[in-house]
């Protein structure tokens, strides 16, 4: 996983410098980077529409970035999204895989690795096709970015509860309308 996201290089992509192996494990020398991951943003409620354009822009640049290298990101979520002075910064691909990679169980958190034929993510954002467990293609990354942009303008992800809710929902539901947001956040959303 890391050697594929050491394989894209991008201005809006954590940049890894080396993957080696020590005796307590594997581990990443990465870029050093400075501002907060979206998730301590979103902490401190919604994001105005002026400012939720440009970090939607460069997590989906990034994964165009991935997707063009054949690769699916898989768990696009605010605490894989770290935004600097420079911009955001897609991070974690500790779960991307080749687009052919199949998954098909359900990946329990402590796990220490992922394996192929798990179904793996958050639930919280995860598509309908990962929920099911049918094979994969960037369309998957494409439902996530849609869930945060959601979170990042309600102030809220799109869906709540436990997990067997939230991947039932994944399944069966639509997200809801943006509804709390004022009306003026509404006029400048429509007007975007």
């Amino acid at each position: 996983e890391a050697r594929a996201a050491a394989s894209v290089s991008h201005p809006n992509v954590c940049q890894i410098f080396e993957v080696d192996e020590c005796d307590s494990g594997i581990f990443l020398a990465m870029e050093l980077l400075e501002g907060e991951p979206l998730d301590a943003r979103l902490a401190r409620g919604p994001v105005a529409v002026q400012d939720a354009v440009p970090i939607a822009s460069g997590f989906l640049n990034a994964l165009a970035a991935l997707h063009g290298r054949g690769l699916v990101h898989r768990d696009l979520k605010p605490a894989n999204i770290f935004l600097t002075p420079h911009g955001a910064k897609l991070l974690d691909f500790g779960l991307a895989r080749a687009v052919e990679a199949e998954t098909v169980r359900l990946h329990e958190p402590g796990g220490a690795l992922t394996e192929a034929g798990m179904l793996i993510g958050t639930p919280l954002y995860m598509s309908p096709e990962q929920a099911r467990g049918t094979p994969l293609d960037a369309r998957t990354d494409l439902y996530y970015a849609g869930a945060v942009l959601f979170h990042m303008l309600a102030g809220r992800p799109p869906f709540a509860g436990t997990r067997v809710d939230l991947l039932h929902a994944a399944l069966h539901s639509h997200p809801p309308a943006l509804e709390g947001r004022s009306e003026e956040h509404t006029s400048e959303l429509q007007s975007h």
